[in-house]
């Protein structure tokens, strides 16, 4: 009898501890069949952070934002204008910052992955967007007219989750 339905009879056996399962409980794992206490897989290491590697992660995303904040308003004056260059340069920017950005992290974090990683990455992209139009001048009204800024943006974190995934 399945030792988790009692009404049910069963021949299969879990792999690794010998319990009895029916069908309904069988799950497959690359080890073969176990029940489901044994199936219990856990996330691999590098996608699981610990308070250090948060706190490492944050810091890394603040210094690095406010940094390439500070670059981008000094190389990258935000624009209203769509054109060809501008689009170009803000492309090129948002690429820089992305890889930057990425790059800090995964130092700072020994290579761990992970959505909660790439949000963190996120986060410092927007940090840096927000001290460039700070050091600029005019933050709020150029959030919204700086075309180039915003896909600089967009490219950046883009560039920075998909180095993190």
């Amino acid at each position: 009898m399945c030792a988790r339905h009692a009404d049910v009879e069963t021949v299969l056996a879990c792999g690794r501890c010998g319990t009895p399962i029916c069908p309904r409980c069988l799950v497959y794992t690359p080890g073969g069949t176990r029940c489901p206490t044994c199936a219990a897989i856990g996330r691999p290491k590098m996608y699981v952070l610990g308070p250090l590697d948060y706190a490492r992660a944050v810091a890394a995303a603040a210094i690095a934002g406010v940094t390439l904040g500070y670059a981008a308003a000094v190389i990258f004056r935000p624009t209203a204008f769509i054109g060809l260059f501008p689009l170009i340069f803000a492309a090129l920017g948002g690429y820089g910052i992305g890889s930057a950005i990425g790059a800090a992290l995964n130092l700072a974090t020994g290579r761990k992955r992970g959505r909660e990683v790439q949000a963190i990455a996120g986060a410092g992209v927007v940090l840096a967007a927000a001290v460039r139009l700070f050091v600029v001048g005019a933050p709020w009204v150029m959030a919204v007219r700086d075309v180039s800024g915003l896909l600089m943006v967009v490219i950046a974190i883009s560039v920075a989750s998909s180095r993190l995934r």
